[in-house]
């Protein structure tokens, strides 16, 4: 399966933050998009989805000495909507895979935050698409994920290009996932991640007609001053704290994007292994 994470052309980008002088004691708001982790080499993981442990241990440290509150994705949606969100962040993974359960949370509880969980309900119980040697957490083990405190979000019933669908399926899609996760979990779910990181004024109205309160991008694209378009930035396998910095004030996409327009892509894959070092 070909994995295609980039934004359209169309995809509207996110405000970047500048921080002043004055305000370096206050981060901008940060929301990280992971999938799995575990320790797996590049070879065996081409889309980067799987974080060390070790790697993403030493990003939360780093985030706390930088002065964020660690906090659930639905939190950190609420604060902004309050115009509270700076100096917080949210560790938010995408798909469910098995290790979410079993290598992040105890992470979690070792560094003492939370996080957030976008769960794809048609895919619980089956083996990863996007890692086939992986398997995606049971409707038991997702039970278990909530009870321990992780946030559960949805990530749609079966993870399509919610942009390509009408409204109405993309509102099934939607409410579907909602629905069945509600009745596996035992509670509300109320945040969710756009496949993909795609997502049109449509999606985002399928959304809202759904009865989410928060939603998220990727790559990022959207924006802080919509709680259905909030922007994530992707943490890939291999990524660094000279990455995390980038990404942290918005720098990361856009260099990538303007280097990309006026170098050749032997230095653009350069830049990209220097940040991953």
């Amino acid at each position: 399966m070909q994995r295609d994470d980039r934004p359209r052309p169309a995809d509207r980008r996110s405000s970047m933050v500048i921080m002043s002088p004055m305000s370096r004691r206050s981060p901008p708001p940060l929301a990280l998009a992971y999938h799995g982790v575990g320790d797996v080499p590049l070879r065996q993981d081409p889309y980067g989805l799987f974080v060390r442990r070790r790697d993403l241990q030493r990003q939360i440290r780093r985030l706390k000495s930088w002065g964020y509150r660690v906090v659930r994705f639905g939190e950190l949606a609420a604060r902004i909507r309050e115009g509270r969100g700076v100096g917080h962040a949210a560790l938010t993974f995408d798909d469910g895979p098995a290790d979410n359960l079993h290598s992040l949370v105890p992470l979690l509880r070792s560094e003492g935050v939370p996080a957030t969980v976008f769960l794809v309900s048609g895919w619980l119980g089956q083996r990863y698409p996007e890692a086939s040697w992986a398997r995606i957490l049971t409707p038991a083990e997702a039970r278990d994920l909530s009870r321990a405190g992780v946030e559960i979000g949805s990530h749609t019933a079966s993870h399509p290009d919610l942009t390509s669908l009408r409204y109405e399926a993309a509102l099934d899609e939607l409410v579907t996932s909602k629905r069945d996760l509600e009745a596996i979990v035992g509670a509300p779910v109320q945040v969710a991640a756009y496949p993909y990181g795609r997502a049109s004024e449509e999606t985002v109205a399928a959304c809202r007609e759904a009865g989410y309160l928060a939603a998220c991008r990727a790559a990022g694209e959207g924006t802080w001053t919509e709680p259905l378009n909030l922007p994530r930035q992707d943490m890939d396998n291999g990524c660094t704290l000279l990455g995390l910095r980038l990404k942290r004030d918005d720098l990361y996409e856009p260099l990538m994007r303007s280097r990309a327009g006026r170098f050749p892509p032997r230095l653009i894959r350069a830049v990209r292994l220097m940040a991953a070092r």
